[in-house]
């Protein structure tokens, strides 16, 4: 009964991160879709977008901390009742105001669900235990984007758009009744902590700001008023969140726990991997599509290498972090991202479709290698009170790597682009090797405090 039990706490866990993955993915085959649906531009879809993250990622700390506090199972029910609202909000919107308000609320329910499930697992599964369950997620986490575009072009050929977000219901309803079976059969740790209202004000104008500058950036370029503007303010709440939380009473991010290489080695590793990963979702279409002139539903089976090999090896990665230890598998796993890429950075147009594939999986692997190691190690330098922040800081960090790495990658295909081929493939090769040096980077670290760091 307690093995049956641990396993739908995994895959009740794994459903919510499961269901973020599985809309941004269909989200993003959608948009032109969207936009002749509601007679649109695609810059105004492009905000069902960016208002998703800019939400999940400004709220996840806080309900990482409510989560501390009330339960995180109660607050990862909630996110799914959220997320249930906001999908048939989204599948009945009349307007582009409409649909970009419910993905907000959507994300919303993203962040209360990517903040506790993680902390679910890590507070409720045996540690000898927890490395196959990790993995479990990770395989959960790669799946999304490999049936997301899939589900998405299937739905959107054979019915209406309003599919791609009622398609979430059912996964939803799974969701609720393993809640409700769990929480007959667990005992909760609640904390006794207060919620810092001021600070996580401030983290989330923080955040929010950053994300802001980002979006800007990517469109207008660095220059522009409203980036350096938005970049001000960024700056202004960040000071503003720091100074606060060094005379705080309970603080929501302990900065002592900053200082600590065993939580902010795995932290810049999710960061440049949340980042690198974002990558190879964005040049290989650039690449397909203008360069070599394949059809849409080539370019999707292609780029499926990259989630394909992290859902394979997330899974073997969870049932070895007993044997080999987080720190060993983190390093293998950067191993494979940086050789990957670092061949990326030689890419020409006269390759091989197979040389990509492969080098795409490749990295694939090294991530799904990385990432349930890296999930551990970070949860397990957390106390027991605060694995919901843990949780939280970890998936917020790799939203900031995604958002931040993509602006990197459309201000270099969109610098270098020229009339013709070569001006593609040099900007194409510039964001690889802005990865490939930031992979090499962590790999660095990680090499130098290994023997230091007892994962």
């Amino acid at each position: 009964m307690e093995k049956r039990t641990n396993q739908l706490i995994i895959f009740t866990a794994g459903t919510g991160m499961f269901l973020s993955t599985l809309d941004t993915g269909i989200i993003n085959v959608a948009l032109p879709t969207l936009v002749r649906a509601f007679d649109s531009s695609i810059s105004m879809m492009t905000w069902t977008i960016t208002l998703y993250t800019l939400a999940l990622v400004s709220t996840i700390i806080i309900f990482g901390r409510i989560g501390d506090k009330l339960g995180r199972l109660r607050v990862y029910t909630s996110g799914l009742i959220v997320f249930f609202i906001a999908s048939i909000a989204c599948g009945l919107a009349i307007s582009p105001i409409m649909l970009i308000l419910s993905r907000a609320l959507q994300g919303i329910g993203a962040a209360m669900l990517q903040s506790t499930a993680a902390a679910i697992i890590s507070a409720t599964i045996p540690k000898k235990e927890q490395g196959a369950a990790f993995g479990t997620l990770g395989m959960l986490i790669g799946l999304g984007p490999v049936l997301g575009p899939a589900i998405g072009g299937l739905l959107l050929s054979i019915g209406s758009w309003r599919w791609i977000f009622w398609i979430n219901i059912p996964f939803i309803i799974f969701g609720l009744l393993g809640c409700r079976y769990i929480t007959k059969r667990i005992q909760e740790t609640k904390n006794s902590i207060s919620i810092n209202w001021t600070g996580n004000i401030f983290l989330a104008l923080t955040s929010f700001a950053l994300l802001w500058s980002i979006s800007v950036f990517s469109e207008k370029g660095f220059w522009s008023m409203s980036v350096i503007g938005a970049f001000l303010c960024f700056i202004v709440f960040l000071l503003g969140f720091l100074g606060w939380e060094r005379k705080a009473a309970q603080p929501i991010l302990d900065l002592k726990q900053w200082k600590k290489s065993a939580f902010i080695l795995p932290i810049a590793g999710i960061f440049v991997l949340g980042g690198s990963t974002s990558l190879g979702f964005i040049i290989p279409p650039y690449f397909l599509e203008e360069v070599i002139h394949l059809l849409p539903w080539q370019i999707g089976l292609i780029n499926l290498s990259a989630p394909l090999g992290l859902m394979v090896f997330s899974n073997i990665s969870g049932g070895l972090i007993n044997k080999k230890g987080t720190g060993r598998l983190m390093i293998y796993g950067l191993v494979l991202m940086t050789s990957s890429y670092t061949v990326l950075t030689m890419m020409q147009s006269s390759w091989s479709l197979l040389y990509l594939v492969v080098l795409l999986f490749v990295f694939g692997a090294g991530a799904g290698t990385f990432m349930p190691a890296n999930t551990s190690a970070i949860m397990n330098a957390a106390s027991e009170e605060i694995q919901g922040v843990a949780g939280a800081i970890q998936r917020m960090v790799q939203n900031l790597g995604i958002a931040i790495y993509a602006a990197v990658a459309s201000a270099f295909i969109s610098g270098y682009s020229e009339t013709d081929i070569t001006g593609l493939m040099s900007g194409i090769r510039g964001a690889w090797t802005f990865a490939a040096v930031t992979l090499l980077i962590v790999f660095i670290a990680f090499l130098y405090g290994y023997r230091s760091i007892k994962y």
